[in-house]
């Protein structure tokens, strides 16, 4: 950490917080028209699920426009333009009063936005940034999400040469702790958060937003109820605040909403696949990533953690419990678990590993048999009252049925209410054991190979991007990602094995 910057921060006297508003007279009329579907709906059609599917796919359409940078026609994937065609002709057959009324409108003025080859924000940005440029100028571009290659490209490509350009997303610039001469957000004060509106990192701060949106910030003391008592707020002091603008619609459709929605919908399909096979289901926690996705971390989980920070051991295993927000955590591009078998089984039990798998498999598949033929209930309750089995809970069966348990610490009761006898119990304890001990020792040689992989250099992209993907030499070209964490949410969701720790996003 340089403490010279920290000390900046501190020392910067004199700030100014601009507003400045993008005329938007493409996407306006677009965003009214979905703003009086969303009305229409709440109104007339009593919130129709089939409609408010239809509402969140144009929303999302609408903020990945209002959000990139690139030509407008080159914003929207040619899936997502069937996608919303496709819904436009189910409107017209099967709801011909809306379709008259608001969504032939919407369908027009979307046609208008995605056939247009320029883009207001980037060329705003661009024109605002030059007309401020002399020799060592320092900028900072923050967006919410991380910018494409062809954003940057776009922008490197319009900006005077001699400017010091940064690109940060949201939580990488809250973490940073270098000043600027200029610092400039993608979007305005409330798409970013409380963060952006009470510290200035930048002489001069600057929001540039659609005129769809209103941008300002109210400077109020947020000591003000104790100030009588001699308290006073300096978050504000040396700071001038130019002229807020409010927007030029009356819409209120918001973003923050559709990655929760995508949540809701992925939870509950995912309810409805697991009805018939629960007892695979895993207890797992969602994880907040950046760039709005998301995956989900079994509870009991072991997670690897990139730290770049501590020099000589810069990735280690957490227990998940252990993991806290803006974590970087690292993860195979397919299951973690499976990477864990296959180097305990190569690297620590080699020979033994054919053997000891298929003790492994025996008492699982005699588990889960007993499970699809009476129920996890019913199983649970025998364990727990028969054989007087206290962890035996519907949790810890959908656990053990799963390949991530390996030796449950009452596997001896387990095995013996599986009929078997007491040499057998004892020769498959022991193994599970040392099955056991060889996922500890692979854990901890998957992240000693990590890390004669990575350096400190890929701590840039990290900072741009939200996340960094690599291919590993020493895994046989396996593919890593390494992801920052925005915010977990610890309630517990029953999920399919096959859908853990694979970031998802919004679409």
């Amino acid at each position: 950490m340089n403490f010279n910057n920290l000390l900046d921060l501190y020392s910067l006297r004199d700030r100014t917080v601009l507003f400045k508003h993008i005329e938007s007279t493409d996407l306006l009329p677009f965003a009214n028209s979905i703003e009086q579907l969303r009305l229409e709906i709440q109104n007339r059609y009593e919130n129709d699920d089939h409609l408010i599917e239809v509402l969140n796919l144009l929303k999302k359409a609408f903020f990945k426009i209002a959000g990139s940078l690139l030509p407008y026609n080159k914003v929207i994937s040619k899936d997502t333009d069937d996608q919303i065609l496709s819904k436009f002709i189910q409107i017209k057959k099967s709801y011909p009063e809306l379709f008259t009324k608001v969504v032939i409108t919407i369908a027009k003025t979307y046609k208008q936005v995605i056939e247009g080859t320029n883009n207001n924000l980037y060329e705003y940005l661009c024109n605002y940034i030059n007309s401020k440029a002399e020799a060592g100028l320092k900028v900072a571009i923050v967006s919410k999400r991380a910018m494409t290659i062809e954003e940057r490209l776009l922008i490197q490509n319009e900006l005077k040469s001699f400017l010091k350009v940064s690109y940060f997303t949201e939580n990488s610039f809250r973490k940073d702790i270098e000043i600027f001469d200029e610092v400039v957000y993608i979007g305005n004060p409330s798409y970013f958060g409380e963060y952006v509106k009470n510290t200035f990192k930048g002489k001069i701060v600057t929001f540039i937003s659609y005129d769809i949106f209103t941008n300002s910030i109210s400077p109020n003391r947020i000591f003000e109820d104790i100030d009588n008592k001699g308290v006073h707020s300096t978050i504000f002091d040396n700071v001038s605040f130019g002229e807020p603008i409010q927007k030029k619609s009356n819409i209120t459709i918001e973003q923050a909403d559709l990655l929760d929605t995508a949540v809701s919908k992925f939870l509950e399909e995912q309810k409805n696949t697991l009805e018939v096979n629960s007892q695979d289901a895993v207890e797992a926690s969602i994880v907040y990533l950046e760039n709005e996705r998301f995956l989900f971390a079994p509870k009991d989980s072991k997670v690897r953690v990139y730290s770049p920070n501590e020099k000589g051991n810069f990735i280690k295993q957490l227990n998940f419990k252990d993991v806290e927000e803006d974590d970087y955590i690292v993860i195979r591009n397919d299951r973690d678990t499976k990477l864990i078998a296959e180097v305990a089984d190569h690297d620590v039990l080699k020979k033994s590993a054919e053997k000891y798998r298929l003790l492994q498999s025996e008492w699982k598949n005699k588990l889960r048999f007993n499970v699809e033929r009476k129920g996890i209930r019913k199983v649970s309750e025998i364990l727990l009252n028969k054989y007087h089995i206290s962890t035996a809970s519907m949790a810890s069966l959908r656990s053990w049925c799963n390949e991530d348990s390996i030796c449950p610490t009452e596997l001896p009761k387990i095995l013996k209410a599986l009929k078997y006898d007491e040499d057998k119990i004892r020769d498959t304890y022991e193994t599970m054991k040392k099955i056991q001990l060889a996922h500890r020792k692979a854990g901890r040689i998957i992240s000693d190979k990590l890390m004669s992989e990575l350096s400190n250099d890929i701590l840039k992209e990290l900072q741009e991007k939200g996340y960094y993907t690599f291919m590993s030499r020493e895994f046989n070209g396996a593919s890593f990602n390494i992801e920052r964490i925005v915010s977990i949410d610890r309630s517990r969701h029953l999920i399919a094995p096959y859908n853990l720790m694979k970031p998802m996003n919004i679409d």
